[in-house]
């Protein structure tokens, strides 16, 4: 398992981030940008996204270093334990709720048509991380659990039919004789 950056590498990583300039993220806005990679549908490629982390400009190899660890350990997290999840704002600091939420929809936009689905059945998840409703960054965590879930649950397998069970489209006739034959 990936370790996860500790207080000192989240402070450094904020700061080599803040050295490139105003068109990078900051750590709150990279974690969620990092958490829809995580926990959503598609995979995106890392050199799609990571030029996005610098706002265009290359980061420096230990700010990338930093950043590629985070990704695999928030992949590794989501994977193993998404109902422990707790987004980095929530730590304390100066980290805000809103740069998360604006760095998860930023992610989300790299694989718009793969959050098609997501938006069509369950448009009520995706309110939090748009900053909808009352209590928007309570539920956000709950929002990113039920998401990975969506996405990444395997759906169970449909029972199968025996021969001489009930034909399961309902003409009431033995599926042997119905839809088996």
């Amino acid at each position: 398992m990936s370790t996860p950056l500790n207080d000192d590498e989240y402070d450094r990583l904020d700061d080599l981030l803040a050295a490139m300039g105003p068109q990078s993220m900051d750590v709150a806005k990279l974690e969620g940008f990092l958490t829809a990679l995580a926990v959503g549908p598609a995979e995106v490629a890392r050199d799609v996204w990571l030029p996005r982390v610098w706002g265009g400009e290359g980061g420096s190899d230990e700010a990338a270093a930093l950043v590629l660890r985070h990704h695999d350990y928030m992949r590794v997290w989501m994977a193993k334990d998404p109902d422990s999840f707790e987004p980095i704002y929530a730590c304390g600091g100066t980290w805000t709720a809103e740069a998360w939420s604006e760095g998860f929809v930023e992610g989300m936009q790299l694989a718009q048509e793969a959050w098609a689905p997501l938006r069509a059945q369950q448009p009520a998840l995706l309110a939090p991380l748009e900053r909808k409703g009352d209590n928007w960054v309570g539920k956000l965590p709950l929002a990113v659990i039920q998401i990975n879930a969506f996405f990444h649950t395997p759906q169970p397998k449909a029972a199968k039919v025996g021969r001489n069970d009930p034909c399961p489209c309902g003409s009431g006739r033995k599926y042997k004789k119905c839809c088996g034959a």
